[in-house]
């Protein structure tokens, strides 16, 4: 089944790798961005049937909700998980209108480049 411990793994070290790489954040903020991106995958897991623009605001929400954590965050999260989905996986911004996932999309499947 995609979406295992070693899939999640593989493809956080791809998306760091990435993120050094293309130089898109500093050394010590990409850290943080790989466990947004964590936390999205794992959260996207449980919130199957939206669009990836739904499920991104219902965890935006949810982390929002959070003691503690400040508005800049949110953006921070919300721009992580987009350069993963957009420049990183490559999907075009046009696939963000479907409704329904398809299984496993969000670890793997045909868009995945690493």
């Amino acid at each position: 089944m995609p979406g295992t411990a070693n899939d999640l793994h593989g493809v956080l070290d791809g998306y760091r790798k990435f993120l050094r790489e293309k130089d898109l954040a500093p050394a010590t903020h990409q850290p943080h961005l790989v466990r947004w991106v964590r936390e999205f995958l794992l959260f996207a897991q449980t919130h199957r049937g939206y669009s990836f623009e739904q499920t991104l605001d219902l965890f935006l929400a949810e982390e929002g909700a959070h003691v503690g954590v400040k508005p800049w965050q949110l953006q921070q999260a919300a721009s992580a998980v987009r350069v993963y989905r957009y420049q990183y996986r490559r999907v075009p911004k046009a696939e963000c209108a479907e409704t329904r996932p398809a299984a496993g999309t969000f670890l793997t499947g045909r868009n995945v480049r690493r």
